[in-house]
């Protein structure tokens, strides 16, 4: 279909540019002719011209034609009669004689165009102008002589060349066709190469945008492959976000059927509180990973540690007591801020004291405490005073991890990587906190995380 039009197109400009091609070569021609024939015109006015044309005003000026009949002939009482005429042939140029009243002196003579003797009576010493034939168009040109008698005027005529109809009808043909052809050259690889485009980026389409369309150039048709290029990156990125929150979903209702709804069925049956509080934080381990994986969400709110402390003390202060375990805040200074997801930092807290209280037997005892140094500086420690743990199993905790989304189900923060662990190196990540395992002096474990108030990523 664009071919098409294209050639439609060249059909239209080529006839509009043949037009104007040969209405400029007429105009050309026209005033080359009517100059030429001025000047011819010019070199008539002289005295050898009068004398000749006065003499015998019905050959001289008439064109070349045969020989005019001789002075003895024309002496003769019937001269007039006897010699023979001017025949009334064309000529390709003619010139002729007129006296004032614009009447030919010679029986070849046309008759004066009433144009060009309107013109002249008006006050013009000289006309020019185009005469129409059937062989097409001539010039002609007609001027005062200030000769008395009957040459006052001379009229020069320039008759057409033969055939100058067809010779038009060439020029005009041929000049459609070098335009049509010289169109038809510059739209014709811009066609082709608009169908290439298309047909890569109808391929890049089958292919989900993998593979992107080959371009070339640097014009407005190359920015057009290169935008189709950038669309298709921006299409597989989102291709791959989808798939990837695909996943992120079956993964989710997965970890919360089989982590969550099951065991809570069976708990609920047994009235397991320790049981239910597990399967509590367990779930919220799974509900803050999945807000990692959102870009989209991010919350930077003003965050008061203490107040988190406070209230995650608070949500674990029942399932401590009914263990004998002593939870207690031993130090909480006021006025540490950071900026980030309240929810974050408090999941953190409740990962971090959830195993405390696991590795805590009956009747031990589990500090909090939140400390504000120089320089802004601040440290949140969560101490138990648990079996203590091996070399290996500290470096285990101290290695550095980020979240993933695929961590094991049910693992705590022992031994190998669990979810618990992974929210805890996220969030810290997420608040600029630097996490340390390390063993007391007094024994068991001491969790500390520190960082610089009023900062986040």
């Amino acid at each position: 279909m664009l071919l098409r039009c294209l050639m439609a197109v060249a059909i239209v400009l080529g006839l509009v540019c043949a037009v104007l091609a040969s209405w400029g070569i007429e105009r050309v021609r026209a005033r080359d002719r009517a100059v030429a024939i001025e000047h011819m015109a010019a070199t008539a006015t002289t005295d050898l011209v009068r004398a000749r044309c006065e003499a015998n005003p019905n050959w001289f000026l008439a064109g070349p034609r045969e020989a005019a009949p001789s002075a003895a002939l024309l002496a003769l009482p019937d001269g007039d009669v006897l010699a023979h005429r001017p025949d009334v042939n064309t000529r390709p140029v003619e010139f002729f004689a007129y006296d004032i009243e614009y009447i030919g002196q010679s029986t070849a003579a046309p008759r004066m165009p009433q144009t060009i003797r309107a013109r002249l009576r008006a006050g013009q010493t000289s006309v020019t102008e185009p005469f129409v034939t059937s062989e097409g168009t001539g010039v002609q040109t007609a001027f005062h002589t200030t000769w008395d008698g009957p040459c006052a005027v001379l009229l020069f005529r320039m008759h057409p060349r033969p055939g100058q109809w067809r010779e038009r009808a060439m020029m005009f043909a041929a000049l459609w066709a070098g335009a049509f052809v010289a169109i038809l050259l510059v739209a014709w690889p811009l066609d082709w190469r608009i169908r290439r485009l298309g047909a890569q980026m109808r391929a890049s389409a089958r292919t989900e945008y993998h593979e992107a369309a080959l371009v070339g150039g640097r014009d407005e048709l190359s920015s057009l492959g290169f935008a189709f290029n950038a669309a298709a990156l921006d299409v597989r990125r989102l291709q791959t976000d989808v798939r990837d929150r695909d996943a992120e979903h079956r993964r989710f209702v997965a970890y919360v059927g089989a982590d969550v709804d099951e065991p809570l069925r069976a708990v609920l049956t047994s009235g397991d509180t320790r049981q239910i509080a597990s399967l509590a934080l367990h779930l919220g381990n799974i509900l803050t990973g999945a807000r990692f994986r959102d870009p989209r969400v991010r919350v930077q709110d003003p965050v008061d540690v203490a107040g988190v402390v406070t209230t995650v003390a608070g949500e674990f202060a029942p399932q401590a007591e009914a263990r004998r375990v002593a939870l207690e805040i031993a130090r909480l200074d006021p006025g540490v801020v950071l900026q980030g997801d309240p929810a974050w930092l408090a999941q953190v807290v409740r990962n971090l004291v959830a195993h405390a209280l696991q590795r805590e037997p009956d009747g031990g005892r589990v500090s909090l405490d939140v400390r504000r140094g120089g320089d802004g500086r601040f440290s949140l420690r969560v101490i138990d005073t648990g079996p203590d743990l091996s070399d290996e199993e500290l470096r285990k905790l101290n290695a550095v991890r980020r979240f993933r989304g695929d961590e094991g189900r049910g693992a705590d923060l022992r031994g190998d990587i669990g979810l618990s662990l992974a929210i805890v190196h996220e969030a810290c990540h997420q608040f600029a906190l630097q996490l340390a395992f390390r063993r007391p002096s007094t024994g068991g474990l001491e969790v500390e995380l520190t960082g610089q108030t009023g900062l986040s990523r």
